[in-house]
């Protein structure tokens, strides 16, 4: 049930993060997808599950107003606090725990993880209880990178590494929607986002390729094409369905 990659694999990743730094706006690219069904709100909890350097904490509290909860299980909590304290962030909690062993006291208005759940072989467990953390009516939003078709053949001839703790299932969007739906949620969104762009490292000359690539993408305005060949991420924002209430099931069934 544990994640292939490992906790040593975890470590040693988060050990290559540069010092903190003051949160400089929505530079990530899947803020144009997640502004459309993230609105404001103040008040309301978020749990980022695999919270990692603390970024995408500060993004959503910072761009939507949660009150912010994280949960990693890597020796990296240090750098977190430490980010969002720079930040002016006060989390809610942080959780150094493994997502599998957590045991949660309440529900969240938002539950996200990005890059995650692709990293399990029984990953419908994984994503079901990212849709039990969520409160009924709230949201979850799962990132997936898309490493198939193109990258799946790049990243074997230049980061193979890469491949070896990803699993494929959820980068397909058929099969992502299916297993939000069996989770008992509801599929607002599930596409891939915009046209190109490996998420891995590239060697230098192949890297200045891609780049070009995606400039006259850009420049030909053909840069947001989602597609399940070249897109980097595979985004989904799902809500969890409401509950039937209790006494009108009641009055249902005495009356039938």
């Amino acid at each position: 049930m544990s994640d292939v990659a490992g906790k040593d694999y975890w470590n040693t990743l988060w050990k290559q993060l540069p010092p903190v730094q003051l949160y400089q706006g929505p530079v990530y690219e899947q803020h144009p997808v997640l502004v459309k069904f993230l609105s404001r709100a103040t008040g309301a909890e978020a749990i980022e599950i695999g919270c990692g350097s603390g970024n995408y904490m500060v993004y959503i509290a910072k761009e939507f107003g949660y009150r912010i909860s994280g949960l990693d299980y890597s020796n990296n909590m240090d750098y977190v606090r430490a980010n969002l304290e720079l930040n002016g962030i006060r989390p809610v909690d942080l959780f150094n725990v493994d997502f599998l062993d957590f045991r949660p006291s309440k529900k969240y208005d938002l539950v996200l993880s990005g890059g995650f759940v692709e990293h399990f072989d029984d990953y419908e467990s994984v994503v079901r209880k990212h849709a039990d953390l969520a409160k009924p009516g709230g949201l979850v939003v799962i990132i997936v990178p898309n490493l198939t078709h193109l990258h799946w053949v790049l990243c074997s001839i230049c980061d193979h590494k890469t491949l070896k703790v990803h699993r494929f299932p959820l980068m397909r969007s058929n099969t992502l929607r299916d297993t939000l739906e069996k989770s008992g949620l509801e599929v607002i969104h599930c596409e891939y986002h915009r046209t190109f762009r490996p998420t891995y490292r590239l060697p230098l000359i192949l890297d200045h390729f891609s780049r070009a690539i995606q400039k006259g993408l850009a420049m030909m305005r053909l840069d947001d094409i989602g597609n399940s060949f070249a897109s980097p991420y595979l985004i989904s924002v799902s809500r969890k369905k409401s509950e039937p209430d209790a006494h009108n099931a009641s009055e249902s069934h005495s009356t039938s």
